[in-house]
């Protein structure tokens, strides 16, 4: 499995099977923090992976050389 910061940048680059492993990886905690009083709220777990979809694009891989 290709490292993380691979995935981020080809994803950043427009990868879409790059971003949509990276989705798979952090669905577990994505869902876990969807979850209210017990359901999963759906509208919820959207927002938060179009958060997350938007916090690769955005991250700073510079940081990491």
């Amino acid at each position: 499995m290709p490292e993380i910061l691979d995935l981020i940048e080809a994803a950043q680059h427009g990868n879409e099977r790059a971003m949509e492993t990276l989705i798979r990886q952090f669905e577990p905690l994505i869902i876990d923090k969807s979850c209210l009083f017990g359901k999963l709220d759906e509208d919820c777990r959207q927002h938060l992976t179009l958060e997350f979809i938007l916090a690769v694009h955005n991250f700073d891989l510079k940081r990491f050389d």
